[in-house]
């Protein structure tokens, strides 16, 4: 229960890419006890840490979602924006989303030009975001401003965290909810360590992995490691070849992904740490 608890208020915390910092203020209000040093770097990193000397292990976990960007309000109070991070426009029509304002954050519905009245040729074409808009219920421009919305505003999409059958959840956000929750509960259960653990919560993975870079310069860790999601392998029409790891299968160990590949050597201390322990894990 504990644990579904975290992961509902840090999936709630409004943070998409660039704009961090509620999910940070769940996480440093956490940790603030458990660990023996805490501490926001220059670049919106939160860095909490356990331990001291050497070796250095530093493990991160991002803190920002996918999202939109306000980009224009026209006259007749409709909102034009841009994706932040990778955002697939085909989920994004009827999506009901929150825009975060210094008043508060407004509450609107993503829309576009009926099905009804396009031309087949129309409905062919590929869905973009530009031609959709974003409608909080203004009658004009002024509206629109008054409640607070300018340009450049970050506006997240909605998902309640629901429990499902068994021990599963849903919510949306989980990357990377889920390794913000899991990083929490690793630096509260670290005890005895021999060296210094680094528990980092990152901005702006999404868009280019720029915290973890500048928080890995600052530390230099001996060992830095990243706690993300992955995608389940064993939904209808994924193919075998395409997904190999599956829902409840146990911790994934990444072995190559767009942008690295894991050492050997740490790819052998975890398979060893994680038999150690009984825990199964996939790859």
């Amino acid at each position: 229960m504990a644990v579904f608890d975290l992961l509902k208020r840090l999936t709630e915390a409004q943070s998409i890419t660039g704009s961090e910092v509620t999910v940070r203020e769940v996480i440093e209000k956490e940790l603030k006890d458990s660990v023996s040093k805490i501490k926001v770097d220059r670049m919106g990193n939160l860095i909490a840490e356990k331990g001291s000397g050497s070796p250095k292990v530093m493990l991160a976990a991002h803190m920002d979602v996918i999202g939109l960007m306000v980009r224009h309000i026209n006259d007749k109070g409709f909102i034009r924006f841009d994706t932040v991070g990778g955002v697939d426009p085909k989920m994004l029509p009827s999506t009901a989303v929150s825009i975060q304002t210094p008043k508060g954050p407004v509450s609107g519905v993503i829309g576009m030009k009926p099905p009804h009245i396009q031309e087949e040729e129309e409905k062919k074409q590929p869905l973009k975001s530009k031609k959709m808009f974003i409608d909080i219920g203004a009658s004009g421009k002024k509206e629109v401003e008054g409640a607070g919305v300018s340009v450049g505003n970050p506006i997240r999409m909605m998902g309640r965290v629901e429990r499902l059958l068994g021990s599963k959840v849903s919510g949306y956000g989980f990357d990377n909810r889920i390794g913000c929750t899991a990083l929490i509960e690793i630096m509260k259960a670290a005890r005895g360590i021999k060296g210094t653990v680094y528990g980092v919560g990152t901005i702006e993975e999404e868009t280019g992995l720029r915290g973890v870079t500048g928080a890995a310069f600052g530390i230099d860790p001996d060992v830095a490691l990243a706690i993300d999601t992955c995608i389940a392998g064993d939904t209808p029409e994924i193919d075998p070849e395409e997904g190999l790891t599956v829902c409840g299968g146990g911790p994934v160990l990444t072995i190559k992904d767009a942008v690295a590949i894991m050492n050997p050597t740490v790819k052998e201390w975890l398979r060893d740490a994680a038999k150690r322990s009984g825990v199964k894990v996939q790859d």
